[in-house]
């Protein structure tokens, strides 16, 4: 994480913002109702749901195709096991050992949030978020790949806000999506680190 300063200090301190904020309200049915009613609004939840999908596949295959197209062969191996190792670990977790894990709508009243009554959103297995891990898979490796301070502020701006919007759209809990962050930084860097060794070469700037 030393290599990539201005990426992995934003998302540490999210991480620890985070656990600060739940000092304040251990309960975390408390804790996700205060900033619900704190910054919903109807074209917000339209907005993130826009960026939670900035943690889906898609965007691993988008850049996986793209360091193909240039002949990047161990950066492209990189996304690809990362993103397998990811989603094989966040299903292990979420379905095997903190199953079933109920969402924040499993477990909340919809009387008591402002959203829409025609919303369907997932009840169970929350823990970890997935888009938060996925995301921070992805953009911990773009902040490696491509070191320049700029991408590692933007890298790590789109990983917290993914992390935001899934809080924001009831989805999951504060607890899963600092769970998520951590897990995703963790994977890329010993996928990184893995494949460094293997190379036996230090990355190169792009």
């Amino acid at each position: 994480m030393k290599h990539i300063p201005y990426f992995s200090i934003p998302a540490v301190l999210f991480v620890m913002a985070c656990g600060i904020f739940l000092s304040f309200f251990p309960d975390k049915v408390e804790a996700q109702l205060a900033l619900h009613h704190h910054w919903y609004s109807p074209r917000g939840y339209t907005w993130m749901g826009f960026i939670t999908g900035w943690g889906e596949g898609p965007m691993f295959v988008l850049v996986i195709i793209a360091y193909a197209l240039q002949k990047a062969w161990w950066r492209a191996g990189e996304f690809v096991v990362a993103g397998i190792l990811s989603s094989l670990l966040v299903q292990l977790l979420k379905k095997l050992v903190f199953a079933p894990s109920p969402r924040p709508m499993g477990i909340i009243e919809w009387s008591q949030t402002q959203l829409a009554t025609n919303l369907e959103l997932p009840l169970q297995f929350a823990f970890p978020s997935g888009h938060t891990t996925t995301a921070f898979v992805f953009f911990t490796l773009i902040a490696i790949h491509w070191r320049r301070p700029a991408i590692q502020i933007f890298a790590a701006f789109c990983a917290i806000a993914v992390a935001v919007s899934r809080v924001y759209l009831m989805a999951h809990w504060i607890t899963d999506v600092m769970a998520g962050a951590v897990l995703g930084m963790s994977i890329a860097l010993v996928v990184s680190t893995v494949s460094q060794r293997i190379q036996k070469k230090p990355l190169t700037q792009g």
